[in-house]
């Protein structure tokens, strides 16, 4: 084995040591294992959302979508933090005030006549899309795997797998938490040191607008895309922007296992402003790397092939950091998972008094679970970009009409959110899989559908009753 090999396998025996030391901590408390007994600090929240929102999916994703579209790929990702700017003034504090584990005990409170179906349908909608975005960083380390160790990708991808199921079913979130210290940190060296040698391959900046002038794609080197950008950018922010709304399990979690308001409202806003500076570094990384390798097709093969040449310590630093970046997204994701399916499946459907060592079984056995599903996912979605996207189409399609509903509507019912849950989902899937529309298209169709499935059917149901809207509704008295 070369000299990167041997240090990558020293970063993840590190990475599994340090998870393994939390396993005595979190074998009796389900609160530990799920949300570190709820008194993570700004450190630790600032580098686990960090380490969770730069993946090695939108590394590679963003650089390979870049270099073949230009720079205003940037926005697919952006627009999921803008919004953060919108959740966390709008709801935080709110969801820290419910005390709630998971957005399925959410549904659940304000819909309570048909709780355990609302629950799985939620339940459902976040775990495939947590599936696809774990499937993505699976392919992204598989990927660097085969490089590094010099194995076929099927050999690869279990052994992602493998690692990160283990380390992360091991501790839960007290474990994650302190390995992303170590990820964040490793994530946010390699990046800029890759985008130093490609800018100087490329021959500086005057070299690189001369390729694009004499190809005629100025349009590549301006963020917001050139003539018809801004429409583009726009429909970024309605799919799947709105998704982001909701945000995800992982949100939850963080904001519930912040050890104060402070900690959970700006140890979320300030990493979203890290993030959206730190995205931009991919995309050029895409567009400096266009007059390297102009007439190749198979970008990230190239652009690994050119870190392989580089000095054998910054190659390895490179490669670690991109690793670090897939794993510390991935851990987070099958926790999420984890915590999803104990809480919203086993314990509020299958078995009400199940033990906290019960429920820590359960997640773990979800988590290997959804480790395997997400590896599936991997050989029926090949590319990482459009595998880390779908499931929050398909998720935004099910889930965000309902959740605005949960909030800000006094007349719907569980009736009329269970027939706008699977209008969405069943909408998204006939459009994007049999009509042949983009992602984007068939998540309007699919939110177009929950609106109006929801509305229609709520006519059917009882009218909730006041206690039972003011649970979680936006302007409750509670929230004072």
């Amino acid at each position: 084995m070369n000299l990167q090999a041997y240090l990558v396998i020293i970063y993840i025996i590190t990475i599994v040591s340090i998870s393994s030391f939390f396993i005595k901590k979190v074998i009796n408390s389900y609160e530990e294992y799920s949300l570190a007994g709820r008194s993570l600090g700004p450190v630790y929240i600032f580098l686990t959302y960090f380490g969770t929102w730069i993946s090695g999916g939108i590394i590679i994703g963003l650089a390979d979508s870049s270099f073949k579209w230009g720079l205003y790929q940037y926005w697919i990702i952006a627009v999921s933090y803008c919004f953060g700017f919108i959740t966390a003034p709008l709801f935080f504090m709110r969801i820290r005030k419910l005390k709630l584990y998971t957005i399925g005990d959410f549904f659940a409170l304000r819909f309570p006549e048909h709780a355990k179906l609302i629950r799985i349908l939620v339940a459902s909608a976040i775990i495939i899309r947590n599936i696809t975005i774990i499937g993505a960083q699976f392919s992204t380390v598989a990927f660097l795997f085969m490089i590094t160790f010099e194995l076929n990708f099927t050999t690869s991808l279990l052994f992602a797998a493998a690692i990160v199921v283990f380390y992360t079913a091991l501790s839960g979130l007290r474990g994650i938490a302190a390995t992303d210290v170590i990820q964040g940190t490793l994530q946010a060296l390699g990046l800029p040191i890759l985008l130093y040698f490609i800018y100087q391959q490329a021959g500086g900046w005057n070299e690189i607008n001369s390729f694009y002038n004499n190809i005629g794609g100025n349009q590549y080197l301006n963020l917001f895309g050139g003539d018809g950008g801004l429409k583009k950018i726009a429909v970024f922010f309605i799919t799947p922007g709105l998704y982001f709304l909701v945000d995800d399990q992982t949100t939850w979690q963080r904001i519930y296992a912040s050890k104060n308001d402070q900690v959970a409202f700006w140890g979320y806003l300030a990493p979203i402003c890290a993030v959206l500076l730190w995205i931009l570094l991919p995309c050029y990384l895409g567009v400096f790397s266009k007059p390297i390798f102009p007439y190749f097709t198979a970008f990230p093969v190239a652009l690994f092939g050119f870190i392989l040449h580089l000095p054998v310590m910054i190659s390895s630093i490179i490669l670690i950091s991109f690793i670090s970046a897939a794993m510390s997204t991935a851990d987070s994701y099958l926790l999420s998972c984890g915590l999803t399916f104990s809480r919203d499946i086993y314990q509020k459907v299958i078995k009400s008094s199940a033990s906290e060592k019960e429920l820590i079984a359960a997640s773990r056995a979800s988590i290997f679970a959804a480790g395997l599903f997400s590896a599936l996912s991997c050989l029926l979605i090949y590319d990482i970009f459009d595998l880390y996207i779908a499931g929050a189409f398909l998720s935004g399609s099910m889930i965000v009409i309902p959740y605005l509903y949960t909030w800000f509507s006094k007349r719907m019912n569980a009736v009329g959110i269970i027939a706008g849950i699977i209008a969405g989902g069943s909408s998204f899937l006939f459009a994007a899989s049999y009509l042949d529309y983009t992602n984007s298209i068939s998540m309007l169709i699919g939110l177009a559908c929950n609106l109006i499935f929801s509305w229609s059917f709520s006519c059917f149901g009882n009218k909730p009753s006041t206690e039972t809207v003011m649970s979680t509704y936006y302007w409750s008295p509670k929230y004072k």
